[in-house]
């Protein structure tokens, strides 16, 4: 009696199985975080773009030149005119409330909220203003207020940088 060799063990049939999967994982629309070509990424290379801020050595300025450079933006000078685009960049707005309290009625539960107003100037189209919003919640500790004060500014600094990638995304949308 001979026994017929199962599909599922051959080499021929492992690589037909994982291309199939690939396949379908591709076409479904998956892609990683952060690899969006679809976007104009082509279009704005070689882009020059004038950043224009009244704290140019604020933390959100440096970010946004970051951003804007890792979507292929070229980044001038205010001395040099030659630039295809100008975005005024307004300083950062913070705040800080509470969403809810202990029994002792201290805050249990804070909301941050950090905000940038931004103007986009593009020759012979309309000016965009905009607010860009970036939003999160943590969990306070009414006991541990030097563990509270770093939390707060770590969660800063990732929300400045994600408030950064958020203005470099709308730009590239606006301009696609």
């Amino acid at each position: 009696m001979t026994r017929l060799k199962s599909i599922q063990h051959t080499p021929l049939s492992r690589l037909t199985w994982l291309i199939s999967g690939l396949l379908l994982l591709a076409g479904c629309g998956f892609q990683l975080k952060g690899s969006d070509t679809e976007n104009g990424g082509a279009r704005l290379d070689g882009m020059t773009i004038q950043l224009i801020s009244s704290q140019s050595r604020s933390e959100l300025t440096r970010e946004v030149s970051r951003a804007l450079t890792a979507i292929g933006l070229i980044l001038v000078t205010e001395a040099e005119d030659e630039a295809m685009l100008a975005l005024t960049l307004q300083p950062e707005q913070f705040s800080q409330r509470n969403v809810s309290l202990t029994a002792q009625a201290r805050a249990a539960e804070l909301e941050l909220t950090l905000a940038a107003d931004f103007t986009l100037v593009q020759p012979e189209r309309d000016r965009i203003d905009a607010r860009a919003t970036i939003i999160r919640q943590m969990l306070n500790d009414p006991r541990n207020v030097v563990g509270k004060t770093e939390e707060i500014r770590l969660l800063r600094e990732e929300m400045r940088r994600d408030l950064a990638a958020q203005i470099a995304r709308r730009l590239s949308h606006s301009l696609a």
